[in-house]
Parts: structure tokens; sequence; C-alpha cells
């Protein structure tokens, strides 16, 4: 019985010890977490930002660019530069520079990134209104490491209905999905870095137009994908008491929003009829001549401005980022079918009919 203890005590110490056979120090391996893609002079730049684990490094970040013309050439360069050995697979951002994307056909530089698993799921890509380089060698004292600032201002950006969480994944089933067009988050380097809105881009994968923070989560309701409360702001009719420093004002969130979208096909064009409702949270009135009872109608009437001229820049641009095509797909395929290949065409003649409805349900305790 001892002899049995003995050998089963040993086998598990044997098993635990296994995984130490093969191990790996963190100060033995480069692990490239943000990886930037931008263009001067008609050459392609690929930059890299990676954490340094050495306690006698005072910087904790490598930061390289090198001229290539593809991510896999550059990789090969860039080994030769890093300290330690290159661990693919981990990066959490993709910066991709504005000149960039108004190149025909860039979306082929992302192919190696596409063949990797992990890469895909976890690597999102967001446009850079400006120098990509300027967000690379970016380093504030009040923020922790570049690559997990970035992540961590998509994401909270992506939570609060401002901005989206491309993934490589989804950014690939954007591309080939007919039905719709691509968008990412766009970011700009100012005094701080700051997530401005959205990039949208045409069916071909080309920049079109950009969407600011408000216009971008209105997008999001057209999706049906608001993630939590959203706030929204919008205009007041001026108030008689009110100087120059106040502006006329109200904001509320949306507690609940639903829309709904049936297409048909009518004289040559394809028709759509989108319902906006929404629940309203009154958070802030600017104007005191407005009374409470009032405000819904405002709303309303603002909301319905607001998404209307929002629907006009997309067919303006061109990008159905809705995936108003997704809808006519499944309701009118015989009519789709034959435009498939050129939808961005047909959308952009499409009549949108917009009808939105907005329920006050709080106003808070103030009277």
């Amino acid at each position: 019985m001892r002899i049995m203890r003995s050998g089963i005590a040993f086998a598990l110490l044997a098993m635990l010890l296994g995984g130490c056979y093969d191990q790996t120090n963190l100060e033995d391996i480069t692990l490239a977490l943000t990886l930037g893609v931008d263009v001067e002079d008609n050459e392609l730049l690929i930059y890299t930002s990676s954490p340094v684990f050495s306690k006698e490094a005072k910087q904790k970040t490598e930061d390289y660019g090198v001229k290539a013309t593809s991510i896999r050439q550059a990789r090969g360069r860039l080994d030769s530069m890093v300290t330690a050995m290159t661990k693919s697979g981990k990066i959490q951002s993709i910066l991709i520079g504005k000149q960039v994307l108004e190149q025909p056909g860039w979306f082929k530089l992302l192919d190696t990134l596409m063949r990797d698993a992990k890469m895909t799921v976890n690597s999102r890509i967001i446009a850079v209104d400006g120098s990509v380089a300027d967000i690379m060698e970016f380093t504030p004292e009040d923020k922790p490491r570049l690559s997990q600032h970035i992540a961590k201002l998509i994401d909270t950006a992506s939570r609060r209905n401002i901005s989206f969480k491309t993934t490589v994944q989804e950014f690939h089933r954007q591309m080939f999905d007919k039905g719709m067009t691509p968008f990412v988050a766009e970011l700009k380097k100012k005094r701080q870095l700051e997530i401005t809105g959205a990039a949208l881009l045409d069916e071909r994968g080309k920049y079109a137009t950009s969407l600011g923070l408000q216009e971008t989560t209105l997008l999001q309701l057209l999706q049906n994908e608001k993630k939590a409360d959203t706030s929204l702001t919008i205009p007041l009719p001026a108030a008689s008491t009110n100087g120059q420093l106040l502006n006329n004002r109200a904001s509320f969130y949306v507690k609940r929003a639903k829309t709904k979208i049936r297409p048909t096909f009518e004289k040559g064009k394809f028709v759509f009829q989108v319902k906006l409702s929404l629940d309203a949270a009154i958070s802030e009135n600017l104007n005191s001549d407005v009374q409470e009872e009032q405000i819904g109608p405002i709303i309303q009437a603002e909301l319905d401005k607001e998404v209307t001229s929002l629907i006009r820049k997309l067919q303006k641009h061109r990008v159905d980022p809705v995936g108003f095509g997704m809808y006519a797909r499944a309701y009118t395929y015989r009519e789709w079918v034959k435009v498939k290949d050129r939808w961005a065409e047909s959308f952009a003649e499409a009549d949108i009919r917009l009808v939105t409805s907005v329920r006050v349900v709080g106003t808070g305790i103030m009277q």
C-alpha cells in the first residue's frame, strides 16, 4: 500500500514537472501587441509596438517601423531588430492610416493575418485619421502601455455605443457580404488619443466618409446594436432668458430602442419602411421655457431629422453599414439578386421612409 501511494505521488509530481520542460521566459519573447500600417511617399510603412519585460530596460515598450511591401515581409525585417524571439498571434490592435484605406485593394495586406485563427478573433481593426507614427510614438505618463490603452479605448467606446469593435474576422465578413459595407472605429491623435467615431468604407473596402460620435450612436440604433444605455443630446428652441454662455440643449438616455425595417420593390426601385421607436429618460434640460411634457415631441422631431440626415449621408457616399441590403435579400430576393453586384448603386437610389416614435419614461427628480 505504501509503495502504491509513493508511486501515485511520484506520477503526480512527474506530471507537474512536465510543463517545465519547454518553458519560455517572458524576457525571451517579443509580443507584438499593436500593428500599424501607413503610407509615406508611395511606400508602405509597417510599425509594431511590443512590451519589454526586462528589469534593466528604462523604456517599457519596443517600437519599430520599417518600409516593406507586405506585413509578412516586414516581420522578417523586424525580427532582425528585436531583442527576443517574436511570438505571433497576440496582436490586439491594427492601426491603418486613412491614406492606406484610400488605396484600391489595400484589404489584401491583411492576408497573412487572416490565416492566423487567433489573430482574426482578437485583433481590432482601427482607422487612423492622421499619422500612424504619431500614435505609435505616443507615450503618455498617465496611461497604461500603448497597446493596452488603445484596446481599452476601443472596447469602452463600443460598450458606450459611440464606436465599433471590429475584429479581423468581423471585418472579413463585412467585406464579403454583398448586403452591407464595412465600418471600423476611427482614432485620432490630438493632445490625447481620441475615438472620433467611425470610418465607413465602400463595397470595395475603400474609405468613403466618417461619422461623428452622435452619428455613430444613431447608426447603432438603426443596426439594433445598442449595448447599454445610450446618451444623446439635441438642440432645443431658443430661450428668451439664456445668454450666450448657455446653449439650448437637452440630453437623454435611450433606455430601450427597437428598429424595424421592411423592404418592398416598387416602380423599379427598393423602398424601405424604417420604424425607430425608443424610450427616453431625460438627464438634462438647459431651457427652462421648455416644459417636461413638451420634450417628448421635440426629441422625436429632432431624432427624425438627424436620422434622416444620416441616411441621406449614407446614400450620398453609397455605403450601407446598416445592412439594408441584407433586408432586401431576405424579403425581396428576386429583385435583390439582380443588383447584388452593384448594391451600393441601388441603395443610393432607394426610397427610405422613416417613422420615429419616442416615449419619455423618466425626467429625474427635479421639478
